[in-house]
């Protein structure tokens, strides 16, 4: 007979982290029970309560792991990205690759999309702390960087000012790629959009690209999805 293989008390930590987060992730923070996680991960309440003193702990891990920087995954692409000079071609990038991370789920990390979202969703109908922490560890530098690149399409002549307050362009395209993965999120989707995902994120990225301020001649110079998606996918 195999035993099976024990594991350290960082290694158990970890894996009820792992167990625990679909479960928050669909249930909240709220109406998902000790009994529950630690059926999730495989181990008694006494052992979860070793690793984790309360629920609030354990929420609080998964917390620090999500704010932890990014997927080896994706950091690859954060960091091509974001080497780039800011400008109307580097706009387009950042905001394809944030459309598409979120109603495509590409590129895929150690956390999947769908769970991604549902924390965050959940996290408005409780107390937002998530949802919060969220934004301001992962996407505030991101929106910077979007400024920036808006700020230099301004200047080069591709873009145009409008009235829209500097952070909300940025902030207003993220809500609409989150509002899509929202639609997607039950196996049926809300909304018939009578379009692919695929065709949603093109639609939706020439969207956001006119309400930042692109010009119809920047956007046909520089946004080329099939292009793009070379260049995500390589």
């Amino acid at each position: 007979m195999t035993s099976k293989t024990r594991l350290s008390a960082r290694e158990r930590k970890a894996a009820i982290v792992r167990a625990a987060l679909p479960l928050f992730a669909r249930q909240g923070y709220a109406e998902t029970t000790t009994k529950e996680l630690a059926l999730a991960a495989g181990v008694s309440e006494p052992l979860l309560y070793k690793h984790f003193p309360s629920k609030e702990a354990l929420y609080g891990e998964i917390q620090n792991l999500c704010c932890q920087g990014h997927d080896p995954a994706t950091r690859k692409f954060i960091h091509v990205i974001t080497d780039l000079e800011p400008s109307a071609s580097t706009l387009v990038h950042l905001v394809y690759y944030l459309v598409r991370a979120q109603v495509l789920g590409k590129p895929a990390g150690s956390i999947e999309w769908d769970t991604w979202q549902r924390l965050i969703v959940k996290s408005f109908l409780e107390d937002g702390a998530f949802a919060r922490a969220m934004y301001q560890n992962r996407f505030d530098e991101f929106c910077a960087r979007i400024e920036a690149c808006i700020d230099a399409a301004i200047a080069s002549g591709d873009a145009v000012a409008t009235p829209l307050s500097p952070g909300n362009r940025a902030r207003f395209g993220q809500h609409l790629g989150a509002w899509l993965a929202l639609v997607h999120l039950p196996p049926k989707p809300a909304i018939n959009y009578k379009a692919s995902r695929e065709e949603l994120v093109h639609q939706a990225v020439w969207f956001i690209l006119r309400g930042m301020g692109m010009t119809r001649k920047a956007i046909a110079t520089y946004f080329n999805p099939k292009a793009l998606d070379l260049f995500f996918d390589a």
